[in-house]
């Protein structure tokens, strides 16, 4: 929920930002790098630390089942499966979304060096601007998701390690 807010509260200043238009342009892509970073880094800490630990409590769940009355095991087991879609599709994604977020940085630099030559005109590097602000967010939703995701089911197996 506090990345969400975080987003909102970013997206509100990019909005002001881009409404404040003329020689903002480097500034505003500068912001949209610092977020790519900062998501970047998010997104790193998350793999080495959330989701390490959540695969690791996962594979130690799983293998309570066999130990559990049979009424247990069916009040848990969804809940293991749906842990179990989580990690596999981070596994997935998550060379993706570095990949992207690598380009998206390089696209970045690119802007704004070609918007301080003026190389582009002004109305097209907003566009530019526009397009990578979506990509931008999108990546820092899919951040926020698998947070969010690993947060709920790293509480739902805590509690089941606690039954043991």
């Amino acid at each position: 929920m506090k990345n969400k807010a975080k987003y909102l509260v970013w997206m509100a200043s990019l909005i002001l930002f881009l409404g404040c238009q003329p020689k903002t342009n480097t500034a505003l892509i500068d912001a949209l790098k610092k977020q790519v970073e900062a998501d970047s880094k998010a997104l790193s800490n998350l793999e080495s630390k959330a989701f390490t630990q959540l695969e690791r409590d996962f594979y130690a769940c799983d293998s309570l089942l066999q130990y559990l009355h049979p009424e247990e095991v069916e009040e848990v087991f969804p809940q293991l499966q749906l842990t179990g879609a989580y990690i596999e599709q981070f596994k997935l994604v998550a060379p993706t979304m570095k990949a992207e977020m690598d380009s998206t940085l390089i696209r970045l630099d690119q802007l704004k060096a070609d918007a301080e030559s003026h190389y582009f005109s002004d109305s097209l590097v907003t566009i530019y601007i526009n397009d990578e602000t979506q990509e931008v967010t999108k990546l820092g939703n899919q951040v926020t998701y698998f947070t969010d995701r690993f947060s709920n089911c790293q509480k739902e197996l805590d509690q089941l390690k606690k039954k043991k």
